[in-house]
């Protein structure tokens, strides 16, 4: 099934594109090229009959190949074969109650209209023939714009999706404009080569130069396109090199790499050497109108390799959206790099991407190979020097180190991760994560502590990856049997968790802006409502007050009376009691609303964030990310100040950059 939808994809693609072209190269290059010259239109039969030819031809398979394409996609969605969807009525569901059926249905009344424009094309007067011709550019170029809406582009959501989805229009309508109009150049080169006189190398001179005009403005289109499109879709590099449709988009740019050398020759050379041939020198002129057409064969069957990657791009999830395997045993990471390092890298990797179009465009388009000669050295020598401030940014990675935790960084997942732990993990790293279980004395080498700094230099991947498969020597054994992937992102949020706790207990009231440690996500019920933390975060810095018992009633009572100025300030307030339910508060001690109602698995997890010498009561500032950014304990020097006092530290809280969602979604 999937094999019939790649080609249905890759013959409509094909022939919508070819369509595009046709039209295209009639209105932008061939009929202003036989009006400036003196051969007449009439004078060339062979190449309209050609081009009607090829028209007709992209315009059946099209229909085809897009009733192909609804069949199989009617039989995907109704779980059938495609004989028993066709004979159970699928496809005139996927027709009229999916956005998938009704843009074939709009795709299908423009090939219509194009079947009409095509029986009048070639019409005597100029003024009709025109009319129909620009007609049709506008209906083909349609067909294939709405192509976009059948793409992951129409799937992202807005308002980044009306970007994306633009970004499919301008991408399909430059491959029509580029590759569709390949096939009629190469014919028209051929009809000139054919008849061979004086009037058709002036066609074939002017033609060219009209046609490099239109290839560079869609190339600069197609490239910007795609950037975009590669942005959403696979925008980072563990989804390009990890993923099977990040590796099929590699393959399709180092195909249009490919392509774009061939045309840079032809822009470059074939192209101004055409234009100052002498008419009397018909080997010269024929000779590169030869290579002028074989290259854009050869562009054009690089094309098909294009629309056939693209063909079964449509079939898989973006990179963005999968689980990335990393491919290499090691990655780069520019983090470990000191300031001046990484701007010497971005000047180097500037002048190594110069050096290396330069290259191209000496050796293949030009043909100055000593030129061509010194930039590779160049380039070569940017290598060997950038190797040099890269190294400390080699770090040992895993297959699994950019996998993303599909349990969210929640209250419940850190609950369950933490009965997980002490019954898997509490032997050798002790119930504390400080590496002094019972068992850490007879390992050979002693177990991590899992309450350092350094735990947070490792990525939820590489974790998922040690846990489930162990560590080298016997250090740590194998738990892919024992937890399944679920249960061992549990144990890591339970982990990070714990070890965020303990290195907020080493902060003070001095606001931070670096790295912080994160608090989970947590629900909470307070006048009757339930909301979480991440959504009173969405509105500014949230303090977030830990007490137990004794309850520090004068605190709640100062709190409850600053909160309208606090809130004015942007700063909301949460108290929690880790030690009895806000109910019996609210009775025992008349506790203000801003003291929540908690599960047990929230207090499990707030627990980790509160030391127990804290004196009763403990104050951690929250940024928008949930990172603690301050913190203050009822037995510091100066204890908990009037809650007025922590506005200055909001505002500059409040202007701390939060990391952004990943733009393409998340991983399933």
């Amino acid at each position: 099934m999937e094999g019939f939808l790649i080609a249905a994809r890759f013959v409509h693609f094909t022939t919508a594109i070819l369509l595009t072209g046709v039209f295209a190269f009639e209105r932008f290059v061939a009929d202003p090229t036989f009006r400036q010259c003196s051969t007449a239109p009439a004078s060339a039969p062979g190449l309209c009959r050609r081009l009607g030819w090829l028209a007709w031809t992209s315009l059946a398979l099209a229909v085809g190949s897009g009733a192909v394409w609804l069949v199989v996609v009617a039989a995907g969605m109704s779980g059938e074969p495609l004989g028993a969807a066709l004979l159970q009525g699928a496809v005139p569901i996927v027709l009229t109650r999916t956005q998938f059926g009704e843009d074939w249905l709009l795709r299908l009344a423009m090939a219509v209209l194009l079947g009409f424009c095509l029986l009048g094309r070639g019409r005597r007067r100029w003024r009709v023939s025109g009319a129909i011709g620009w007609t049709a550019l506008f209906l083909a170029a349609a067909m294939l714009a709405s192509l976009a809406w059948a793409g992951h582009g129409a799937a992202t959501p807005s308002p980044a999706g009306d970007l994306h989805l633009a970004a499919d229009f301008l991408h399909l309508l430059a491959a029509g404009l580029w590759l569709g109009t390949l096939p009629p150049f190469a014919l028209l080169l051929t009809e000139a080569r054919r008849i061979g006189d004086a009037n058709w190398a002036a066609v074939a001179r002017r033609a060219t130069r009209r046609y490099s005009a239109l290839a560079v403005a869609s190339v600069t289109v197609l490239l910007v396109g795609g950037l975009v499109n590669t942005w959403f879709l696979a925008g980072n590099v563990p989804a390009l090199v990890g993923t099977e449709y990040g590796r099929l988009l590699l393959a399709k740019i180092g195909i249009f790499i490919a392509m774009f050398i061939v045309a840079a020759v032809n822009l470059l050379r074939l192209s101004p050497r055409l234009a100052t041939a002498a008419d009397g020198i018909g080997n010269v002129v024929w000779r590169t109108v030869a290579r002028l057409r074989r290259n854009a064969l050869t562009e054009g069957a690089l094309g098909l390799g294009v629309l056939a990657i693209v063909g079964g791009l449509g079939t898989l999830p973006p990179g963005l959206h999968t689980e990335p395997g990393w491919p290499f045993p090691f990655r780069l990471d520019v983090s470990f790099l000191t300031p001046g390092s990484q701007i010497l890298l971005a000047i180097l990797a500037l002048t190594l991407g110069i050096c290396a179009i330069a290259a191209v465009a000496t050796a293949a388009a030009a043909g100055h190979y000593r030129r061509a000669a010194g930039f590779c050295a160049g380039l070569t020598l940017c290598l060997i020097v950038g190797w040099f401030p890269l190294r400390p940014a080699v770090a040992p990675t895993y297959p699994t180190s950019f996998y993303a935790p599909t349990e969210p960084y929640a209250a419940p997942s850190v609950f369950r991760g933490g009965a997980l732990y002490a019954e898997n993990c509490a032997l050798c790293h002790g119930a504390t994560g400080r590496g002094d279980g019972p068992a850490a004395g007879s390992q050979p080498i002693r177990p991590a502590d899992l309450t350092a700094p350094h735990l947070f230099a490792h990525s939820p991947g590489d974790l998922f990856w040690w846990i489930g498969r162990g560590m080298d020597e016997g250090v740590m054994p194998r738990f892919a049997d024992e937890l399944n992937p679920n249960q061992r992102w549990d144990v890591i949020n339970f982990i990070r968790a714990r070890a965020a706790g303990a290195l907020a207990g080493e902060m003070g009231p001095e606001v931070s802006t670096t790295e912080a440690p994160g608090v989970p996500d947590f629900a909470f019920e307070a006048g009757g409502a339930q909301q979480t933390l991440r959504q009173m975060l969405e509105t500014g810095p949230v303090l977030l007050l830990l007490f137990g018992r004794p309850v520090p009633i004068a605190r709640l009572q100062q709190l409850a009376a600053t909160q309208p100025r606090l809130i004015d300030a942007g700063l909301r307030v949460l108290a929690v009691g880790l030690d009895a339910s806000a109910a019996e508060l609210s009775e025992s001690t008349r506790a203000p609303l801003s003291v929540v109602d908690v599960s047990s698995e929230v207090t499990f997890s707030l627990a980790l964030f509160r030391a127990t010498e804290d004196g009763g009561a403990t104050e951690l500032l929250l940024d928008r990310g949930g990172d603690v950014r301050a913190r203050w304990t009822s037995n510091m020097p100066g204890g908990l100040a009037p809650p007025g006092s922590r506005i200055t530290a909001a505002e500059r809280v409040s202007r701390i950059s939060v990391s952004a969602p990943s733009h393409g979604g998340h991983p399933h």
